[in-house]
Parts: C-alpha cells; sequence; structure tokens
C-alpha cells in the first residue's frame, strides 16, 4: 500500500466530487411509465432540485475523495486509475440519483461507459496488452448478462437500470479478473440485504425493496480493495 498515489487520488478524487452535483442536474427526467405502480417507488424529486441540494457538492467530494483515496492506497501507480478515477464521480452522482429517486439515468451511464472503454483502450495500448480489453469486454458481458438474468427472473428486484449499471462496473473491473467480478457481485448482495436495516428505519424501503445502485458501486469498490489484498 502506498501513501502518495492515495494522497493525490484523494484530491483529485475530491475535484471530481464537486462536480456531481452538475451531473446530476445533466440528467433527463424519466418518462413515465404507465406499467408501474406509484406506491412502489418514492415520490419523484427533480434531478435539478435534487442537484441543488445544499451541502451536495461538499458531500460528495468527501466521499469521492475516500473512495479515490482507497483505490490509490491498493492500486498504487497503475495504469487502472486512468479509467477508475473518472468513474468515481459518475458513481457517486449515480448513487445519489438512486437512493433518492429509485432512478438510474441511462444517460449517464452510457457516456461512462464511452469514456471507461477508451480510457481502458489507452491503457491496454500503453502496457501493450491486448488482454486487458479483452478483459473489460468479458467484464462487461459477464456482469450485464448476470444481471441481465437477475432482472428477468424477479423483475420487481432488479431493474434494467441496475443491469446497466452492472455492465458498467464490469467493464471497469474485468481487467481485474473473474475473482473481483464475483467478489463484487458477492458484496453487492451481502450489503443489499444488510442495508435493508437502516432503510427500514429510515423510510427509504417500500414493500421490502430497496435501491440497488448504491450496492452494485459500493460491491464494486470492495471487489477492488479485496481483490489487491489477497493478489499482495
Amino acid at each position: 500500500m502506498e501513501l502518495l498515489p492515495a494522497l493525490v487520488c484523494a484530491v483529485v478524487g475530491a475535484l471530481g466530487g464537486l462536480v456531481v452535483p452538475r451531473l446530476v442536474a445533466w440528467c433527463p427526467e424519466p418518462e413515465h411509465d404507465p406499467a408501474e405502480n406509484p406506491e412502489d417507488y418514492p415520490d419523484h424529486v427533480p434531478f435539478t432540485e435534487l442537484a441543488a441540494r445544499p451541502g451536495l457538492a461538499v458531500r460528495s467530494a468527501v466521499a469521492c475523495a475516500v473512495a479515490g483515496g482507497v483505490l490509490g492506497l491498493v492500486l498504487g501507480w497503475s495504469w487502472a486509475l486512468l479509467w477508475l478515477l473518472p468513474l468515481v464521480p459518475v458513481c457517486c452522482a449515480l448513487t445519489v440519483i438512486d437512493y433518492v429517486t429509485w432512478y438510474l439515468p441511462t444517460r449517464l451511464i452510457r457516456a461512462a461507459g464511452l469514456v471507461v472503454a477508451v480510457l481502458v483502450a489507452v491503457a491496454s495500448a500503453a502496457v501493450t496488452d491486448i488482454g486487458v480489453v479483452l478483459w473489460a469486454g468479458g467484464g462487461l458481458v459477464a456482469l450485464g448478462g448476470y444481471y441481465g438474468l437477475m432482472r428477468l427472473l424477479s423483475p420487481r428486484a432488479m431493474a434494467g437500470g441496475d443491469v446497466r449499471l452492472g455492465a458498467l462496473l464490469g467493464l471497469a473491473l474485468g481487467p481485474f479478473g473473474p475473482g473481483v467480478l464475483l467478489v463484487s457481485v458477492l458484496a453487492a448482495a451481502v450489503l443489499g440485504v444488510l442495508g435493508m436495516v437502516p432503510m427500514r428505519r429510515s423510510g427509504t424501503m417500500i414493500r421490502r425493496r430497496v435501491p440497488y445502485g448504491p450496492f452494485l458501486v459500493l460491491g464494486a469498490l470492495l471487489a477492488v480493495v479485496v481483490g489487491q489484498v489477497l493478489s499482495a
């Protein structure tokens, strides 16, 4: 574990966190689906209103600084930071949106996926290893396919946004290998179950359901940490 990369990544993460309100406001409002039961979801908060909440930028900067610092601490000066650090504020924005509105904007996920794919390709060229790109593509297919299957089996427990976010995280985690992908799935599931307790007490839980996006993000971060610790 290295302190200098952790410090630098924490600073970069904090700067990225300040952009989170802009990312939230950039997302279009979701279209109403007449097939959905409004009682299954919380009252919608417009994204512009959510982005303007006092303290959001500061709290996001702190959260992104912690996430960036953790990545720098366990990865050191790794090429993986090239695509992981830009993903930190995006995941923070998606976490905020999903926790409050139970919705994951496709526009933000797709834009992030394109950026991550390009940066993975750049890193792959820099280390002259095509395997980086191949593993990233494999991760996208693996997690996207897994969560897609979960949605088919239980549409009320897994939304389309969760599937797309899972695919994005698979793209970012793929180069770390199948073990990290597996840990991310297991960690998200365990964290989701554990998260039901405080969410039930806070009233966030509706009909024994919780927004799954935040747990996908936390599970991915935990998977990178676990993967690096075990490989050390």
